[in-house]
C-alpha cells in the first residue's frame, strides 16, 4: 500500500496535512485518494497469499503503486495522490475542492481471482452515502495485467454488476492491457476507460538518463554506427534462449546480455544476485549505457510472454498463475517496458512476443519498421512456426551489410517514424495522471 512517507511530500500528501496547509491547487485537475484500509497488494494481500499468486480468500481492496517522479519540487504542490485515514477525510477533501474531480482509488489485482470476493457493492454504497458530487472511483493497474478471468470468474462482470447503483459516468479504469481496456469499454460504455502503463514515465525519468541528450540522433549525427542491434535479457525464457542462440554467432556485430546465463554487457557492474536488492539496478534498469544505445541500429525486445496460449507464470517459481481448470488462455494486449524502451531509445524495434503484438502497437499509435524487418511473423499464430520465422528474419537482418543497414536507418521514412515513437512515449509520460503536474514542473522544456 502506498504511504506518504514513501515519496516526497510534494508527490503524496496526507489528507489532514493537505486540508491544514491548503497549498495552491491551481494546476491540479484531479486528485486520487487512497484509503489506508485498502492494504491488499496486486497479489491480493500478503495475508492471503498462497504461493501461486491466486487466492479466493481475499476480501481486501488492493492499494495502488504508481510510479512517481523523483526529485525536489520547492514545496510546490505537484502530486495528485492523497492518503486518507477515513471516509470522513475523503468527504472533507471533496468539500474542500469542489471543482476538482476526486477519485477514490483502488488497485486491480494482477491475478484476477484475488478480487473474486472483494465487495465492490459495499464500496459503492459507502461512497454514495458521502453525497459528494465530485467523488468518483478509479481502478488502477499500470504494471502487469495479463487476463481478466480465472476459472469461472470474470472480474469485469463482477465490477459492472456490483457497481450498477453507482453512477457509471463516475467510474475510471486505468489499465495496462489494451485488450482488457476494449472489453471494459464495451461492458461499461459510460465509464472512462484508458490504457495506462507506468513504464513511459519510469523510462523517461530514470536517473541513469540524466546526462542523455534530448535527441540521441541529433547528438550522434549521420555517422556510421558499430553494432547492428541491442538485445538485453534478464530471466530465462524459451523464446529468449532461441533468440540469443540465433544472434550469438554474430557477437562482434551486436550488443547482448543474458544475466540469468551469466552474460553481461562489458563493464556492467550489477550482477544477477543483486538485481532485486541493488538500488542502482532498480532505479536504472531502464537505462542501459548510452554508449550502447547510441552506437546500434536496432532494438530487439524479448517480451515477457511469447506463447499465444499461456499460463502467465515464471517457470518453476512462485507468484504463479495458479491452476486454471479451464486450461491455458490466450493473452493479448499486454506490452511491457521491454518494447517501449526501444521507442524511447530512438531505435527501430523488433518485438519477439505474442502473436499480433505489432497490431496492438499500431492501435496504440506506434509505428513499426517493415522497411527494415519483415514483420509477417506477427500473424503466425503457431508459436513454433513463429519463432522459426523470427530466427530467420534476425539472420537475414544480421547478414545485411552494415552500410546498407546504415542507409535504411537514416532514410527519411525511418527517421520520421523514430521521431514519432519517441514523441509518443514522451506524450504518454507527460499525461500520466499521477505525474502530470510534476512532469511539467521537473521538465518544463520537454
Amino acid at each position: 500500500m502506498m504511504t506518504a512517507d514513501t515519496y516526497s511530500d510534494q508527490m503524496v500528501w496526507e489528507a489532514d496535512r493537505l486540508l491544514r496547509a491548503r497549498p495552491d491547487m491551481t494546476l491540479i485537475k484531479e486528485m486520487y485518494v487512497v484509503h489506508v484500509d485498502d492494504t491488499g497488494d496486486d497479489m491480493g494481500g500478503l495475508d492471503n497469499y498462497n504461493g501461486n499468486g491466486q487466492s479466493d480468500s481475499n476480501t481486501t481492496l488492493c492499494g495502488i503503486s504508481p510510479h512517481c517522479l523523483e526529485g525536489e519540487y520547492d514545496d510546490a504542490f505537484v502530486g495528485s495522490i492523497i492518503i486518507a485515514q477515513s471516509d470522513k477525510e475523503v468527504k472533507r477533501v471533496c468539500e474542500a475542492y469542489p471543482d476538482i474531480n476526486i477519485y477514490y482509488t483502488i488497485g486491480i489485482s494482477t491475478y484476477p481471482y484475488n478480487d473474486k470476493n472483494v465487495d465492490y457493492r459495499a464500496l459503492g454504497n459507502r461512497l454514495n452515502k458521502l453525497q459528494q458530487r465530485n467523488l468518483h472511483i478509479a481502478f488502477v493497474n499500470g504494471w502487469d495485467m495479463y487476463l481478466d478471468e480465472f476459472k469461472e470468474f470474470d472480474r469485469c462482470k463482477k465490477i459492472k454488476n456490483e457497481l450498477a447503483e453507482f453512477d457509471n459516468t463516475k467510474l475510471k479504469f486505468l489499465m495496462a492491457n489494451f485488450t482488457i481496456c476494449q472489453k471494459y469499454k464495451a461492458a461499461m460504455p459510460h465509464a472512462d476507460v484508458q490504457y495506462y502503463t507506468i513504464y513511459p514515465t519510469r523510462i523517461a525519468d530514470s536517473p541513469g538518463k540524466a546526462s542523455w541528450p534530448d535527441s540521441i540522433i541529433n547528438k550522434t549525427g549521420n555517422k556510421l554506427r558499430f553494432k547492428k542491434l541491442v538485445c538485453l535479457n534478464n530471466f530465462t525464457k524459451g523464446h529468449r534462449c532461441a533468440v540469443v542462440d540465433t544472434i550469438t554467432p554474430y557477437a562482434k556485430d551486436i550488443y547482448y546480455s543474458y544475466r540469468d546465463k551469466g552474460i553481461y554487457l562489458k563493464k556492467e557492474s550489477v550482477n544477477s544476485q543483486s538485481r532485486h536488492k541493488d538500488g542502482r539496478f532498480l532505479r536504472n534498469q531502464d537505462s542501459p549505457p548510452y554508449r550502447v544505445i547510441s552506437s546500434a541500429y536496432a532494438w530487439v525486445a524479448n517480451e515477457t510472454f511469447f506463447n499465444s496460449t499461456h499460463s502467465p507464470t515464471p517457470c518453476g517459481g512462485d507468484f504463479g498463475w495458479g491452476e486454471d481448470h479451464v486450461g491455458p488462455r490466450e493473452v493479448t494486449g499486454f506490452i511491457t517496458e521491454k518494447t517501449l524502451k526501444g521507442f524511447f531509445f530512438e531505435l527501430p524495434v523488433f518485438v519477439v512476443g505474442l502473436a499480433k503484438t505489432y497490431q496492438q502497437l499500431h492501435k496504440m499509435g506506434f509505428e513499426t519498421f517493415p522497411e527494415i524487418f519483415d514483420e509477417s511473423f506477427d500473424n503466425i499464430m503457431n508459436d513454433d512456426e513463429r519463432i522459426i520465422a523470427i530466427q530467420k528474419e534476425l539472420v537475414t537482418y544480421l547478414d545485411t551489410p552494415l552500410r546498407e543497414t546504415h542507409e535504411r536507418f537514416f532514410s527519411p521514412m525511418v527517421q520520421e517514424k523514430i521521431a514519432h515513437n519517441k514523441n509518443l512515449i514522451l506524450t504518454m509520460a507527460k499525461s500520466d495522471p499521477f505525474n502530470r503536474t510534476a512532469w511539467t514542473y521537473k521538465y518544463p522544456d520537454k
